[in-house]
């Protein structure tokens, strides 16, 4: 299965809302330890451009002092 496909499924440390044209991937939850995990799938997200999508959006949390990413939009191609 391509990448894209098993991270429109969501995971156990995300969730997707599929968009027309796209889809917004986000933590499971707004908590610190689902915030980190949910860094390995921004990774991989980042790391497959091209292979069906684009990152149109990465959001960077505002209220904790990290360099933390808390939603990433895809435009589906």
């Amino acid at each position: 299965m391509a990448f894209l496909e098993e991270l429109l499924e969501g995971g156990s440390t995300y969730r997707v809302k599929t968009t027309k044209g796209g889809a917004v991937v986000q933590p499971i939850s707004d908590s610190d330890d689902d915030l980190d995990a949910f860094q390995d799938i921004v990774v991989q997200i980042e790391d497959n451009e091209g292979e069906g999508y684009e990152v149109s959006l990465t959001h960077p949390v505002s209220t904790r002092g990290r360099n933390l990413i808390d939603r990433i939009v895809i435009a589906i191609d």
